[in-house]
């Protein structure tokens, strides 16, 4: 058993592993505080995935390239939760279908992303490609 730590906070929770030995999962930074962040551990070495602005992004899924996806809130206090694709230190916005709500769960080999998004209707399913 390996214990991969923390970014400072008192809880870590790993959530996916892939066969290069990577794992994500998420983060409290602040010790009391309920707001976590993503991360990546590999080689022994944890990285915060950081947010798209708000104060909390959560895992989905990695893949073997190392890609993570997941969920973010976009700005401090508000309920914008989008889907992020993280690769190389580079958190990028999946965006919505028009509502304000997106989450990443699970990303394959070839980048493809699968998650859901609010529209004007109700929740969908979405497929990421490109």
């Amino acid at each position: 058993m390996t214990d991969l730590g923390t970014l400072g906070g008192d809880s870590s929770y790993a959530f996916a592993l892939n066969a290069r030995g990577q794992v994500v999962g998420f983060n409290q930074p602040v010790a009391g505080v309920y707001k976590y962040h993503a991360f990546l551990w590999e080689k022994g070495a944890m990285t915060d995935l950081g947010t798209l602005g708000g104060d909390s992004s959560l895992p989905g899924g990695l893949n073997d390239r190392g890609q993570v996806v997941g969920g973010s809130r976009t700005a401090p206090g508000v309920y914008k939760y989008h889907a992020f694709l993280w690769e190389n230190g580079i958190m990028t916005d999946l965006g919505t279908l028009g509502g304000t709500y997106s989450e990443a769960v699970a990303i394959n080999a070839r980048g493809e992303v699968v998650g859901s998004s609010e529209t004007a209707t109700g929740t969908h399913a979405v497929l990421w490609t490109d």
